[in-house]
């Protein structure tokens, strides 16, 4: 029995030492024989919540240090703490409180801002979080627990390279850092860095392999790398680790659309949506796989999502998508529209707020750049570069125009592979100008564009599996046949052409987030699309036979005679798989993956007629251009 204040403040110094040290059983024991004799000890209550939430017991945690506040309510320290376990049980602006008033109490402390930081990020005011984890910086250098704070708020911020320069600086000051790992190892991979991405992955994993977080990390990378097979292999494992991780199945449930098992699929959807009611994701994911999977109970709980403030913005906008697929599915055209409408809207915000936006007349200036660069005195000055294999196939055009029904189609025959979107064609484009510096492309090194075209062509040979053709579906590749075509003159190049109505409704319709930042705007998605029209008009000028024509409609609406055509055009041998392409077993990771896993279908065009009213200013700007179709 403790006898006095000297013997309290002994004991306490012990086990603050003991805890600070690492032994949380020690010090928890003196922190606990301290409250046997005065009960409410502000400290030792404090410190034993801090001991509750290294254990991950945030909820205990709150309630000890809660109680110790209230004894010491201008100590920055508890403040502080108090706010990261709020922040743990997902009491976000109870913690910003908090955190805040720990700083406003002890100004100079590291911790407190970093924190701070910590929570800004958790809901998305990336900006704050940044000048707080700078403040952080400023005031502990050496705190790799900034740096990492610094690192979440770039990446928010959509400023990767100086995102990947943070995390670098963590790292360096604690190399065993699996979390932080596998966050850069996320930024890698989005920087095209794919091995440099497999590492971190791998060293965090083995740091930690009892985490499934890091085994959920990996897979979303794998499947960024269009590794299927791997990406469903560590989502199981995630699984396995963690069978209350809503994540987990969630990646799970996508890996399993992506290979065409839907009803596994929307078990594990239907997993998500057992330990999360709130998961928007889930519910877009039955949307894909079942169509009439959403009772109505669930989507009046998807609904209620929409428009709940306490919600990070993410996750009201995949609400949002899904509530507005639902309502498009039953015929309700009108609440369909609001529901995409808030969705973009809210996302325009967000990426507005990372400085992300379409500008419609620099898009142009870039069309136009394009087309002057180009011309027959281009490919005429580059007949030198050409390695003439024909393995390349590019099929090109606006999102939600048909590539991936094409690629599906032809890659169910016996001597065409498919490697889906890649961005190895730009990366090869961007190679050259770095190897090229200060000069017009039509000055190019020939050396260089040789090896930069095998350099390709060894990618594509992984996807090939000894296929005569590979088909590129990346559609953004529109901006790049010209240097496709001067480094592959054999190779042969798609169009694919969609009643321009219905290509900018589809747009508007998908969540493509910082992918397409024209999305979100029906004006804008028809300016991108009317600028993409007028790209493929010159490649058809000055490629002529090397390009086809592709008319969804007319694919659609006869497609034995036009997939003989595309066959044909191919220099293959007819194939009657290519008829049933959808029981193709291939992976498919587009939004496209259920529809073109059903027997073809009209029912998509002439879709924005059930739009109409809602669509007048789009359709005034394309009938002021006299297009529809292209």
């Amino acid at each position: 029995m403790l006898t006095g204040a000297v013997d309290l403040a002994a004991v306490l110094q012990t086990a603050s030492a003991q805890h600070r040290a690492g032994d949380l059983e020690a010090a928890e024991a003196l922190y606990r024989r301290v409250l046997e004799a005065v009960p409410v000890e502000p400290n030792a209550l404090h410190l034993l919540g801090v001991i509750a939430y290294q254990r991950g017991d945030a909820q205990a945690a709150v309630g000890l240090i809660s109680k110790a506040l209230e004894a010491l309510p201008r100590v920055a320290d508890i403040h502080s703490n108090l706010g990261s376990a709020l922040r743990a049980v997902g009491r976000h602006q109870d913690a910003l409180a908090h955190c805040r008033q720990a700083i406003a109490l002890g100004p100079g402390d590291a911790q407190a801002h970093a924190n701070l930081a910590r929570v800004l990020n958790d809901l998305e005011d990336f900006a704050a979080a940044l000048e707080a984890s700078r403040q952080a910086i400023a005031l502990a250098p050496n705190m790799a627990f900034a740096h990492t704070c610094m690192a979440v708020a770039l990446v928010g911020l959509g400023r990767l390279g100086e995102a990947g320069s943070a995390y670098q600086a963590s790292l360096r000051l604690d190399p065993d850092q699996p979390e932080v790992l596998s966050r850069f190892a996320e930024v890698l991979q989005r920087l095209d860095q794919s091995e440099a991405a497999m590492i971190c992955h791998s060293r965090a994993v083995s740091l930690k392999p009892d985490d499934p977080r890091l085994h959920l990390a990996r897979s979303e990378t794998l499947m960024s790398q269009l590794d299927v097979a791997g990406a469903l292999e560590a989502a199981r494992s995630a699984v396995r680790l963690a069978s209350d991780m809503p994540e987990a199945w969630n990646a799970l449930g996508i890996c399993l659309n992506a290979l065409g098992q839907f009803d596994e699929a929307a078990r594990s959807f239907r997993r998500v949506l057992e330990i999360d009611p709130t998961s928007a994701l889930a519910y877009r994911g039955l949307m894909i796989v079942e169509r009439n999977a959403v009772s109505p109970a669930e989507l009046d709980r998807l609904v209620g999502l929409v428009a709940r403030p306490d919600l990070p913005a993410g996750r009201r906008i995949d609400a949002g998508f899904a509530a507005g697929d639902w309502f498009d599915h039953i015929g309700d055209y009108d609440t369909a529209f609001g529901y995409y409408a808030a969705a973009n809207a809210l996302t325009r915000e967000t990426l507005h707020a990372k400085g992300r936006r379409f500008d419609p007349v620099a898009f142009h200036h870039s069309v136009d750049r394009v087309i002057a660069t180009f011309t027959p005195a281009f490919f005429a000055a580059a007949g030198e570069w050409g390695n003439p294999s024909r393995l390349p196939v590019f099929a090109v055009g606006m999102p939600r125009s048909g590539t991936t029904l094409v690629e599906q189609i032809l890659a169910s025959h016996s001597a065409v592979a498919g490697c889906g979107e890649t961005r190895d064609l730009d990366r090869v484009a961007r190679r050259l100008a770095l190897e090229n510096p200060g000069r017009a492309e039509i000055d190019w090194s020939a050396t260089s564009a040789q090896r930069q075209a095998g350099a390709y062509l060894a990618r594509l040979w992984t996807s090939a599996q000894g296929a005569a053709r590979v088909v590129d579906k990346m559609p953004d590749n529109v901006f790049l046949l010209g240097v496709a075509a001067a480094l592959f003159p054999g190779a042969q190049m798609l169009l694919l052409r969609r009643d321009l109505r219905d290509t900018c409704l589809s747009c508007f319709f998908r969540p493509f987030g910082d992918a397409h930042a024209f999305s979100v705007d029906l004006l804008d998605c028809a300016q991108r699309a009317l600028g993409v029209q007028r790209l493929m008009a010159h490649w058809r000028a000055v490629l002529k036979t090397q390009v086809l024509d592709v008319t969804y409609e007319s694919l659609v609406q006869d497609p034995e005679m036009e997939i003989r055509r595309l066959v044909a055009y191919l220099g293959l041998a007819w194939e009657p798989e290519c008829l049933t392409f959808h029981r193709t077993d291939r992976p498919i990771l587009t939004a496209s993956s259920w529809q073109v896993r059903q027997p073809m279908y009209t029912t998509s065009v002439g879709r924005w007629r059930l739009y109409a009213k809602h669509l007048t200013g789009m359709l005034a700007l394309l009938e002021a251009r006299a297009v529809h179709t292209d």
